[in-house]
């Protein structure tokens, strides 16, 4: 007994209350599905046909001329201009082109079985 220098002794009001943790139980291993690896297969091959394509705008791109006739397009607002010249381009994957002050952003995307896989981002500064 544990010494008490008031000589009385107190009675806790509340019985004893035990904590048990518990931890969670582990999970049973989930089963997954067999891998199927033909859609990713097809979207890599896509992708890989992109950036040959890419290659082919950029060094179209980097023709001074016909860098100078883009800048100028864009400088003027005439979206249709923008994407005339890079349809004159000559790739088969359709672009998205956005441009500002500062920059122009490609965007080419790839369909596998009618749905679009993969999209490639360029973004190429031209100003401040």
């Amino acid at each position: 007994m544990h010494y008490n220098p008031y000589h009385y002794h107190y009675q806790n009001p509340y019985p004893h209350q035990y904590f048990y943790p518990s931890f969670p139980q582990p999970y049973a291993y989930r089963q997954y599905p067999e891998v199927n690896d033909t859609m990713f297969l097809k979207s890599v091959e896509a992708f890989q046909t992109i950036t040959k394509e890419a290659s082919v705008i950029l060094n179209t791109l980097s023709h001074s001329d016909f860098a100078h006739k883009l800048m100028t397009a864009a400088q003027q607002g005439n979206q249709q201009e923008v994407d005339r010249l890079m349809k004159s381009i000559g790739i088969n994957t359709p672009i998205s082109t956005n441009y500002t002050p500062s920059g122009l952003e490609l965007k080419i995307h790839a369909d596998v079985q009618g749905s679009q896989c993969c999209t490639l981002t360029m973004y190429l500064k031209w100003g401040n």
